[in-house]
């Protein structure tokens, strides 16, 4: 089930809200005031005829900015107006859709890719429509994530590799670093799973990690992929929800390296780094999680740039950040911000965003949002302002 869907007055006021959000925008090139009104007047008509209404061409790159922008819990927002949307809005309507839709996200990957210089891209497919099934969605969180097995792989996919498994994924091998394959739902009935990245290894531009002054790092096995693409987030503009906008920007190192490889639920490396380097795991007094923390780190950034892929620090990431914050007040514009996802989860009281203060309202009108994946049964309603 879907969520309720907005009654007619709502989502004009959303769509207007949208609107003058991007008269606030002079740098993105709104509408003129006469061109704003008409504007309006034809949503508004569209809406008290339709219940819906479809955004242009020009809305949409504009929308999907906009909520890049909007999104309390990213700190790489900055580049909100680099991002390139693609509109695939009409795929679901096609013959061969699901071959269709295979081929535009392997595109989307290898585009976003860019040689190790990573674009941001947001690919974009049919909008909610009221009082009908979405027409696409995907099982996968990220178009490119590993799998979790027992006792190998990644502990927080293990219930979507259970799903996988259990419509008859049959992978290639189950050890620590298996990528998952995909699954479209067209109209939410369940597609074939693709094992895209068993037939086609080079797509998931996998990084291996060293350490720039300790050879036998190397010897972990450790590796991560380079482009993390969301697949399961649905892009809400001026009140219209696409529910498939698979988007990606680059990696932060501590989301490698003090997260996906260091939690003690996810990979639990620490104690291995604290072996290699020989460190005294005794006592907590000794700080050795936090020596190991450090080196992991210093590798994956290392790794990356001896790799040419784009990844960004902490530090330099949190800078820009508060750059883009002065940058947006100047203009009259807030920030608003999740304090506890805008703080890295190392060195939190060395980057601005410690120190500051933000308003963690969620604009409703244009922004990403979480829902539950088409393979689970929704989850009662939270009130969480970050979920449809």
């Amino acid at each position: 089930m879907q969520p309720t869907k907005l009654d007619h007055t709502t989502l004009a006021s959303e769509a207007a809200a949208f609107l003058n959000a991007w008269c606030d925008h002079p740098e993105a090139a709104p509408p003129s005031e006469a061109g704003y009104e008409a504007r309006l007047k034809a949503v508004t008509e569209e809406i008290e005829a339709t219940g819906n209404y479809t955004h242009t061409a020009r809305e949409l790159e504009f929308g999907a900015r906009l909520a890049w922008k909007n999104s309390n819990r990213c700190i790489g927002r900055h580049l909100w107006r680099s991002l390139e949307v693609r509109d695939f809005r009409w795929l679901h309507d096609e013959s061969h859709r699901e071959e269709r839709a295979a081929e535009a996200l392997k595109s989307h990957v290898n585009d976003a890719f860019r040689d190790g210089k990573i674009k941001s891209i947001i690919s974009v497919f049919a909008p909610r429509t009221p009082g009908q099934p979405d027409h696409v969605r995907m099982a996968n969180h990220q178009l490119i994530r590993y799998a979790g097995f027992e006792g190998a792989g990644d502990p927080d996919s293990r219930a979507i590799t259970a799903h996988f498994l259990q419509v008859g994924w049959k992978p290639e091998k189950q050890d620590a670093f298996t990528l998952l394959p995909w699954q479209f739902y067209w109209d939410e009935w369940p597609g074939h799973t693709h094992d895209v990245f068993a037939k086609q290894p080079h797509l998931a531009k996998e990084v291996l990690l060293e350490h720039p002054d300790h050879a036998a790092f190397a010897e972990l096995g450790l590796k991560w992929y380079a482009l993390p693409v969301l697949a399961d987030m649905a892009l809400k503009i001026g009140g219209i929800v696409y529910p498939f906008a698979p988007f990606n920007g680059y990696y932060m190192g501590t989301e490698i390296g003090a997260r996906n490889l260091a939690d003690a639920d996810r990979y639990n490396q620490l104690p291995a780094v604290a072996k290699c380097f020989g460190l005294d795991t005794s006592s907590e007094r000794t700080l050795w999680r936090d020596r190991a923390l450090v080196e992991l780190n210093r590798a994956v950034l290392y790794s990356f740039d001896k790799a040419g892929v784009s990844v960004g620090d902490h530090h330099n990431l949190g800078e820009q950040f508060e750059a883009f914050c002065t940058h947006e007040t100047g203009r009259d514009r807030q920030v608003n911000g999740d304090w506890s996802w805008l703080n890295p989860p190392m060195s939190g009281p060395q980057t601005p965003q410690f120190h500051r203060e933000y308003n963690n309202a969620v604009c409703t009108h244009t922004n990403f949002f979480y829902q539950a994946p088409p393979w689970q049964e929704p989850k009662p309603a939270t009130g969480c302002p970050f979920h449809l």
